[in-house]
């Protein structure tokens, strides 16, 4: 059952020109989507909000129509990263290009195929400052050093040469995390990759912050948008209202206190200097307003300010 929802992405020889394998790659995912009478099931989600978790407890449940994963859809973020990861075509990290691919494909499916079949979305929402770091050091390469609490770190991704550091101190996290993150994402999610293409305004219908999920409709798109905090609570419930799927639970996935970075995150995470004017500017947000309510942004304040 899961292989009717996977296309198979081995390269042969012939396709070892990048525009060549790109044209053979969109084909495979066009014949992949008309082999279902149902819409799409999309996982949209930003970066580090749990997106694996739900993948991994829903493709062995949804076997009535093609499910696919991608962290943002947007003509602005798809053109963006396909040129920086260009590089990985043919290499080991050949997925990364692939996924720009079929975002692609999914937004250009969307826009030219106007029939009857209903897009079915699931994204998440997390406290903004959280995701951030946890979404900088996703982007890390880092292995142990020689001595203990000691780390070297990498990054195409933020162009890091190879460094060492230490879970004693963390200054040099701390100045690439400000310099190298892209801090305003959560904020322009919900504009950007849902508002502007299926024509959803999360931010402007608002959200049940006690209820921890909501599922919103327009014309042929229905989205559930879950808060990551209440993932546990509420996903049972949401996911056999939105998908039919009694008793789903959210495997654990992707953690970061079980990576080996994991005593440098939380290190990162003591040590890091958040000023009251970035954390103004994420936790005052209006997205931070949809989703949490007045003494949840009070207690990240003080969690980041170190109150």
């Amino acid at each position: 059952m899961v292989g009717k929802n996977l296309v198979n992405l081995a390269l042969a020889p012939f396709e070892r020109f990048y525009s060549t394998a790109k044209v053979i790659y969109l084909w495979r995912m066009r014949h992949h989507y008309r082999r279902f009478n149902e819409g799409p099931l999309l996982i949209l989600q930003m970066g580090k909000v749990g997106s694996s978790s739900i993948l991994a407890g829903l493709k062995t449940r949804i076997v009535d129509r093609p499910v696919y994963h991608t962290h943002f859809l947007s003509r602005e973020r798809t053109a963006e990263t396909e040129r920086m990861r260009k590089k990985y075509f043919r290499t080991e990290l050949h997925q990364f290009v692939t996924r720009e691919w079929r975002s692609q494909f999914l937004l250009h499916t969307f826009e030219t195929h106007k029939d009857n079949r209903v897009w079915k979305l699931v994204t998440l929402t997390r406290e903004p400052i959280g995701r951030n770091i946890s979404a900088f050091f996703q982007h890390l390469r880092v292995t142990p050093g020689e001595s203990d609490g000691e780390f070297e770190i990498s990054s195409d991704h933020y162009k890091i040469d190879s460094m060492i550091v230490s879970v004693d101190d963390t200054s040099t996290l701390n100045e690439l995390f400000f310099d190298r993150t892209r801090h305003d994402s959560p904020l322009r999610f919900f504009d950007r990759e849902i508002r502007d293409i299926f024509g959803i305004d999360v931010i402007g219908s608002g959200f049940p912050i006690e209820k921890g999920y909501e599922i919103y409709k327009a014309n042929r798109v229905e989205l559930l948008v879950l808060r990551l905090e209440d993932l546990a609570e509420c996903a049972g419930a949401a996911f056999e209202e939105f998908l039919g799927i009694p008793d789903f639970q959210v495997p654990g996935q992707n953690i970061a206190t079980d990576k080996v970075y994991a005593p440098l995150y939380e290190a990162f995470k003591r040590d890091v200097d958040i000023d009251s004017a970035y954390a103004e500017r994420l936790l005052d947000s209006d997205y931070m307003r949809t989703f949490y309510s007045a003494d949840e942004i009070r207690d990240a304040k003080r969690k980041w300010l170190k109150q």
